[in-house]
């Protein structure tokens, strides 16, 4: 009689009695399912429920519903208040503000972001290059009517705004050409600058003035004025902005939001050495 030798069934690291490398494993997958939800909840930027986390990052009904129940009970998650939804907890957001009290440009620029946004009464945006786009770092909420709505983290091609034309604007022409060429996007309203030659020296023009502008070019019926955020080396390391209608982007008020934002640069600037 013929013998065979079956080959062992893979263990499945969900069963018990799996040794301590599995354990591992299994440690390592439930910490990035649980930022995967994270950061799936981030580029919604609104509640999901337990069916999208299982349908849009393909976790076990089981896994999703023990660590649902776990980031809860150390309120990582918290319930929205409409329907079944659940959101990003208190204890990000404690997390949050422990990381920006270290962070010099968060913590000043905040600062310095509320005064502009106080002084101006418009959405005041901070903004870094991140990944070879424009991103959103943080905002401070316009307090006169028709303001503009933005998400803090939410990036967009640098040929799509006023901040993101500064961000770049240390680049020398070759570097500049490759990442315009690979990033360039037409804009929602289809009126951005994708021409590389044009936006390299628009981008050069609005280096040496010390201030951007931007009107219509991303969203109908409203733009910004931004002035970059120097370090000590003398590179644009962030860029401010105020984002308004552009019914409040016309002379005369138009030269005050330029001036007030290069005046706030210019203070963060300092602060950064």
């Amino acid at each position: 009689m013929r013998t065979s030798i079956k080959p062992a069934a893979a263990k499945n690291p969900d069963e018990p009695g799996r040794d301590a490398a599995d354990d591992e494993s299994t440690g390592s997958r439930s910490v990035r399912r649980a930022l995967d939800i994270f950061e799936l909840m981030l580029r919604q930027g609104e509640p999901v429920t337990v069916a999208q986390i299982i349908a849009e990052l393909s976790i076990p009904k089981s896994t999703a519903y023990e660590l649902v129940r776990t980031l809860s009970e150390g309120d990582y998650l918290a319930p929205s208040g409409k329907g079944s939804g659940l959101f990003l907890g208190r204890k990000l957001f404690e997390l949050g503000m422990a990381y920006r009290s270290h962070v010099d440009l968060l913590k000043d620029g905040s600062q310095i972001a509320e005064e502009l946004r106080n002084e101006t009464g418009e959405t005041v945006q901070l903004s870094v290059l991140d990944n070879d786009l424009m991103m959103v770092l943080l905002k401070e909420e316009g307090i006169r009517p028709l303001r503009i709505i933005s998400n803090v983290g939410s990036r967009v091609p640098v040929n799509w705004a006023a901040a993101g034309r500064l961000l770049v604007s240390d680049m020398d022409d070759k570097a500049l050409t490759t990442l315009l060429t690979a990033t360039i996007r037409q804009s929602p309203t289809g009126r951005a600058i994708t021409d590389v030659s044009k936006l390299i020296a628009q981008i050069r023009r609005f280096r040496r003035q010390g201030y951007a502008t931007e009107l219509n070019e991303t969203n109908e019926h409203a733009g910004c004025v931004a002035a970059p955020v120097i370090d000590a080396s003398g590179r644009c390391v962030a860029a401010l902005s105020v984002v308004a209608p552009e019914q409040r982007l016309v002379k005369p008020n138009r030269d005050y939001l330029i001036v007030s934002v290069i005046k706030a640069a210019e203070k963060l600037s300092r602060r950064l050495g």
